[in-house]
């Protein structure tokens, strides 16, 4: 049986207001009705790991706009908690490892529970990191708690989320190419590594086109305007972040050919 999802172009851009900042385009009005009770128990797993430290939920991505396709589509949601008042990175790091690794053991029953979500993406961040969080923020729907009061933000610079961090991105997928994980988890992994490149070569060109989008397709059209003759390599990743593989070499040979392009284009329009 062929499950092969085929290359659609599907997605939108945001819409812009008068002065040309982004419209948040998530609420829970949007939301899909079968994805309500996955929202539900997600709720209920950051209630048993953070207790009264909890202060809100979001939801952002296609199911917060309403969009969401079964199979493709993934649950990404993260939520906030008081303190600790820490800016160490390695400190920081320490503590919230400690919430994903109990988590990691509800994620599982979840996403076999609700299989027709690709993946149930959790992260829990400190209150004082939610200067930081502007972008996210900015795209998604408040699910529990009262949200945070955010600025406005145009397409460009305030907007980039993934290439700031993306040469220690690159580094760290070492890690991923030489840890022994079972076959699906390599699909699942490849898929995020994918989706990453994409959004990422979309911000490159996200000022100069005055746009914004995290849809998958929308990003690989929008980079291929600008840079035609990495449309071959685009689209392979594009299909890669759709049918994704479990064959290491053939991920870690996509990374190494198009990741230090990627990190040297990043540097022209980042500067």
């Amino acid at each position: 049986m062929n499950n092969k999802i085929e290359i659609k172009p599907m997605g939108s851009y945001f819409e812009l207001d008068s002065d040309g900042y982004i419209m948040n385009p998530a609420s829970i009005e949007k939301i899909q009705s079968k994805w309500y009770p996955a929202i539900d128990d997600v709720i209920e797993v950051y209630k048993k790991v953070c207790g009264d430290k909890l202060i809100n939920i979001y939801v952002r991505g296609s199911v917060a706009k309403g969009q969401a396709v079964e199979g493709i589509s993934d649950l990404d949601t993260y939520a906030f908690i008081e303190g600790p008042l820490t800016s160490d990175p390695n400190e920081y790091k320490a503590i919230f490892n400690s919430y994903q690794e109990t988590i990691e053991k509800y994620k599982e029953e979840l996403e076999s529970r609700y299989n027709f979500i690709s993946d149930i993406e959790f992260e829990i961040h400190p209150k004082i990191r939610v200067p930081k969080e502007f972008i996210k923020l900015s795209q998604s729907v408040c699910v529990f708690g009262e949200p945070f009061k955010i600025p406005k933000l145009k397409p460009g610079k305030d907007l980039a989320l993934h290439s700031p961090g993306f040469t220690k991105f690159l580094i760290g997928l070492e890690e991923f190419f030489y840890k022994d994980t079972t076959p699906e988890r390599n699909k699942m992994k490849c898929a995020w590594v994918m989706k990453r490149f994409l959004r990422t070569g979309f911000e490159i060109c996200m000022e100069r086109s005055g746009r914004y989008t995290r849809d998958l397709y929308k990003c690989y059209e929008t980079f291929i305007e600008y840079y035609p003759e990495k449309e071959h390599q685009m689209r392979e990743i594009l299909e890669l972040a759709l049918n994704p593989t479990s064959d290491k070499q053939k991920i870690k040979q996509v990374v190494s050919n198009f990741g230090p392009w990627l990190v040297e284009e990043i540097k022209i329009n980042f500067k």
